[in-house]
């Protein structure tokens, strides 16, 4: 398959979990596909493919400098697990923004440009969600079900849990 129409099935394929997060979040619908894990199950395959069967992969690569980050961008296939990467995380992100603003009560209608803008920019739009969640709900930990600092470093573990 072309790189190009791999590209375009994977930059498409997370389109219809954003539109649900936006359009339908209490949908049931939209727990059992975007909450799931359904999104990743199906998108990590692909970037396993791209990143490590990328033969003969970027030559150079490296972590560890400006320039061997810079020669991983370097084949097509490995920018697209790159793409990938950010897919999976954006929209895990979102929906995590979704649940969290629902928990909060933060009205939907907040929330959806802060969904656009994790889709689009990441960082910005997760930035613009915890700006609104504070300024709303005074929230400025990420700790969730109602356990904050040295109680969440307390909270009883499951059995044999570590």
């Amino acid at each position: 398959m072309p790189d190009e129409t791999i590209f375009r099935l994977v930059s498409f394929g997370v389109v219809p979990f954003w539109l649900l997060l936006a359009a339908a979040p209490r949908w049931r619908w939209t727990d059992r596909l975007v909450h799931s894990g359904l999104p990743a199950a199906l998108l990590v395959p692909v970037y396993v493919w791209m990143i490590f069967f990328d033969q003969p992969g970027p030559e150079g690569a490296s972590f560890f400098t400006l320039q061997g980050v810079m020669n991983i961008f370097t084949t097509p296939r490995t920018v697209i697990g790159c793409w990938i990467h950010y897919l999976v995380f954006d929209l895990f992100v979102g929906a995590w923004e979704a649940r969290d603003g629902h928990r909060l009560g933060i009205p939907h209608l907040l929330v959806v440009p802060c969904l656009a803008l994790t889709l689009a920019f990441g960082p910005v739009g997760l930035a613009a969600y915890l700006v609104l969640r504070a300024t709303l709900r005074r929230r400025v930990t990420l700790v969730e079900g109602g356990q904050h600092g040295a109680v969440a470093a307390a909270a009883p573990r499951a059995p044999g849990g570590v």
